[in-house]
């Protein structure tokens, strides 16, 4: 699977409703087959919708929101949740992974201003870090950058991320499906959370209150993967009976 492929033609998608199969192939010099089979595996991901000689977005869907858009919604709970995930889990000398949802953003003015490092894929997260923390040593690898989050993802990004070793990785999520965990829409930037994810210590998944009600198109995690949950709202009873069966730690704010 070329994942720099199919995250331009994603990109594409969002710019511009649609994308056709010749478009695909004269960009990139592959062969209609190959094409084909672009279209189709994102199509089993629900991230488009195959049509003759092309793809359109997914009915009802008119992409994912950007970073600045989510930002603002649920600005308090958010607030809470980072407070408390910093609080409770990050400590001097240690090094931390962030990765680029809003939630784990808030968490940077509640950082200390030195004595930790940070590794990233994000972004807005690296400029947020740069004007409110800028003391602190920051990594970030290289890779696509996502036209609707920021993220650095694809297999750059992936290879390098899968080096560096964390005290913590904190992360967050579209939606939770209560009999397979947190959820994503696009698979590229999942492959970047799970590569953050391998090599850190403990996983703390920040939900703010509404997450609990949504899905999405990815499982990004298995639960077992998550040793904490960070939240303002409970887990509906199947989803908190799922955490409990992995030992996931669930903490109110």
């Amino acid at each position: 699977m070329n994942t720099a492929r199919q995250h331009q033609i994603l990109a594409w998608l969002k710019e511009r409703g649609s994308v056709r199969t010749a478009e695909v192939r004269e960009k990139f010099g592959v062969t209609a087959m190959t094409a084909w089979r672009d279209l189709a595996c994102l199509a089993e991901q629900g991230l488009l919708r195959r049509v003759r000689g092309g793809a359109l977005r997914p009915e009802g869907a008119a992409g994912e929101e950007g970073f600045e858009t989510k930002s603002s919604e649920a600005e308090q709970a958010k607030s809470l949740i980072a407070a408390r995930a910093v609080a409770e889990f990050v400590r001097a000398g240690d090094v931390i992974a962030l990765e680029g949802g809003t939630t784990v953003a808030a968490m940077v003015p509640f950082l200390p201003k030195e004595r930790i490092s940070v590794v990233t894929n994000s972004l807005p997260v690296a400029v947020r870090l740069r004007q409110e923390r800028a003391g602190l040593p920051v990594t970030m690898p290289g890779g696509w950058v996502s036209a609707v989050s920021g993220n650095l993802c694809g297999p750059d990004a992936v290879k390098r991320l899968a080096l560096i070793e964390s005290s913590a990785c904190f992360i967050s999520a579209t939606g939770f499906d209560a009999k397979r965990g947190p959820m994503d829409p696009n698979p590229l930037e999942i492959e970047a959370k799970r590569a953050l994810a391998e090599r850190a210590r403990r996983v703390v998944l920040l939900m703010e209150g509404s997450k609990w009600k949504r899905t999405s198109t990815c499982v990004t995690l298995h639960p077992r993967r998550i040793h904490v949950v960070v939240t303002n709202a409970p887990p509906p009873p199947a989803a908190a009976a799922v955490l409990r069966a992995h030992g996931v730690r669930v903490m109110r704010v």
